[in-house]
């Protein structure tokens, strides 16, 4: 009995370690993950002329934080970028000032998109995703999004998942592999039992999956097989869970997927106002006593035909989608930082996995360059919170300790140019009507009225 007894003891602190690994234990402080995927947007079209923007301003803010690979040369000085109208003819346009909150919206397509990276450059954005695929923003439109980047981090080597349309890459965000389908039809393919959020089943972890304006399983999660009916709610209950202390330990907060998308930034929806409304999400976390203890994850689920300069890069034999915004708001963000490792969409799910120590979800998450992502953080210090709203946020708002960074980061990575080629019979006719199109127009003008 004796012997019994002291087994016991020598066996009870590992096991409680054991319980506390597969539990709720964290690798880091960050113990709540919230993800929040919105629509359509490259990373040039929001960040294309982040930290000084249009009309410039330099100040000594703007000239401390890291600057990313974007259409800058250097401060308020837009680079000389010439995209041919259609490439190999000497027709050029340019990437062009969206005065609008309302943009309009570039052709999208599975197709469309590997041809806008024509032949690994970025030459076909005028012809297939047409003469609004040049268009950026400024802080004018997006100015809340730009102070979380100069107070927290932004990636600019980041990549969604494939370069498809939404659902493919929605349902990648999920299940943590390329799916085999390029539309957004996908209805019964695949499995809930192959996603990051029965893996949290799995090991005992709470998640929950928000929607603006719930109305049964949200879409695309609706589209897997065996979708159970709990873990799904309205957004207000969010927030009441950050109220009650009841939040989750992973939290997608969606503004699609419920019967109303207004603010989920896809175009033409008002990109401010979508700002504004992922303002509010993070506002709350900062007020609630989650603050300390959580990493919001901003990001889109594809570019949308939006321009951008970087090329995709070619990862376990095929490629990530287009470069696309991702924020990074904590208490350990770094400040004033640019990430410049090349992540993507996996990589959130590998944060994950890491941080509650689960097995990889996937090869691909498994090799998504984590130790990137973690250069982000600065786990030494928690930052206190900063509250933006529409009454009292400019851009750029102070630093609330003072970086002198004030240097561009580099994006350098291998790409595949056969990866975005077409066999040629492919693009015969689209190429030889524009180029009547265009001849038509120039005989015209010469001939005159």
């Amino acid at each position: 009995m004796r012997w019994a007894i002291l087994l016991l003891l020598i066996l009870i602190p590992a096991l409680i370690s054991e319980i506390q690994v597969r539990g709720q234990s964290t690798v880091t402080p960050i113990q709540h993950v919230i993800i929040v995927i919105d629509e359509n947007h490259s990373f040039d079209n929001l960040f294309g002329v982040y930290p000084f923007g249009v009309p410039p301003i330099i100040n000594n803010v703007t000239c401390s934080v890291m600057r990313p690979v974007n259409l800058e040369e250097s401060p308020g000085i837009l680079r000389d970028v010439r995209v041919p109208l259609v490439p190999g003819l000497p027709w050029y346009t340019s990437p062009f000032y969206i005065n609008s909150s309302t943009p309009p919206d570039p052709q999208e397509g599975y197709q469309t998109y590997h041809w806008d990276y024509w032949y690994g450059t970025e030459q076909g954005f005028p012809l297939f995703s047409g003469s609004q695929s040049m268009g950026y923003f400024s802080y004018e439109q997006v100015g809340i999004l730009w102070d979380y980047a100069e107070e927290y981090v932004l990636f600019d080597n980041y990549y969604s998942p494939v370069l498809d349309v939404t659902e493919p890459n929605r349902i990648a965000y999920l299940l943590g592999f390329p799916p085999s389908f390029h539309n957004d039809e996908s209805s019964g393919i695949y499995s809930f039992n192959q996603s990051i959020m029965y893996q949290l089943t799995l090991h005992n972890m709470s998640w929950g999956y928000f929607v603006y304006d719930l109305q049964g399983i949200p879409w695309p999660v609706s589209t897997l097989r065996g979708v159970p009916d709990s873990n799904f709610y309205n957004l207000s209950v969010f927030y009441e869970d950050l109220k009650d202390g009841n939040l989750p330990s992973v939290s997608w907060v969606m503004f699609l997927g419920g019967s109303s998308d207004r603010y989920d930034m896809h175009p033409p929806h008002n990109v401010t106002a979508g700002a504004i409304a992922f303002s509010q999400v993070v506002n709350a976390v900062m007020r609630s006593e989650y603050w300390n203890s959580t990493a919001i994850l901003f990001t889109f689920d594809e570019g949308g035909g939006y321009y951008d300069q970087v090329t995709p890069p070619y990862v376990n034999g095929t490629s990530l989608g287009q470069r696309i915004p991702l924020l990074l708001i904590s208490p350990y963000a770094k400040e004033g930082y640019v990430d410049n490792y090349t992540v993507s969409g996996y990589t959130l799910l590998a944060f994950i996995d890491y941080n509650w120590r689960l097995p990889w979800l996937t090869s691909w998450v498994e090799n998504s360059d984590l130790q990137g992502f973690l250069q982000a953080f600065n786990f030494s210090t928690a930052r206190p919170p900063l509250i933006l709203t529409p009454g009292n946020w400019t851009y750029p708002v102070p630093l609330q300790y003072p970086v002198k960074y004030g240097y561009v980061a580099t994006v350098d990575h291998p790409v595949d140019n056969l990866l975005y080629s077409f066999p040629s019979e492919d693009l015969i006719l689209p190429v030889v009507i524009l180029i009547l199109v265009a001849l038509a127009v120039v005989v015209k003008r010469r001939r005159g009225p």
